[in-house]
């Protein structure tokens, strides 16, 4: 009777290497597809935020009104957002726009509008934000002149990593950007700075016009 030969301790061992290597490889693989799709939906969702202000502030001259002299016209950062929606220029659904994918906000619940003295949570916002009375003219700044709108708050400045998400005066998409970019474009911001967004949002170009 021919005894049946099991495998080794030392080719096990190369077995469950290979098997380690090979999961590897794939986990990194995944990771890196994952972190893509979160980058490029963000970009997405920021882009979507700005239409509507545009789309808002050309069609509907009410809309219009209240950023310029009404109940927007004081608001900035979060609670500019909070009241685009208490005073119905952005839809509920678009309460799903107002997180980043890539950080541990939470998507808002809309019972909040409901309640009178009703708040958008702080973890429920990712994004800073112009006032009111300038977020009009901020839109139409170009060239040399162009400002950020929107982008990441100091709660999401690192989602990712250097990069921080914006969206300019007069651009068409959303992109990413980084303190050498922003260097090489003459703004005069450094490393340290980056470093520290509250330092930087309401303050210096080319984000003095947005806040948290």
């Amino acid at each position: 009777m021919t005894r049946q030969r099991g495998f080794t301790l030392v080719e096990l061992m190369v077995v469950i290497a290979i098997l380690g290597l090979l999961a590897s490889v794939l986990a990194t693989s995944v990771v890196s597809k994952m972190k893509h799709a979160t980058h490029e939906l963000d970009k997405k969702t920021l882009q979507d935020l700005y239409n509507q202000l545009q789309m808002t502030a050309a069609l509907d001259q009410k809309a219009k009104a209240m950023m310029v002299r009404g109940p927007l016209a004081e608001k900035r950062g979060r609670e500019f957002f909070e009241a685009c929606f208490k005073h119905k220029l952005f839809d509920t659904d678009m309460l799903g726009k107002m997180i980043s994918h890539a950080g541990n906000d939470v998507t808002p619940d809309s019972r909040w509008l409901d309640e009178p003295e009703g708040t958008l949570p702080a973890f429920s916002c990712s994004w800073a934000a112009p006032q009111g009375n300038e977020c009009l003219i901020l839109m139409t700044l170009r060239g040399s002149n162009r400002r950020v709108v929107l982008s990441a708050n100091s709660r999401n400045w690192f989602n990712f990593d250097d990069e921080v998400i914006v969206m300019w005066s007069d651009a068409e998409t959303a992109s990413y950007m980084t303190v050498q970019e922003a260097a090489a474009w003459g703004y005069t911001i450094t490393p340290e700075q980056w470093k520290q967004p509250t330092e930087l949002l309401g303050k210096t170009k080319p984000f003095d016009g947005v806040f948290d």
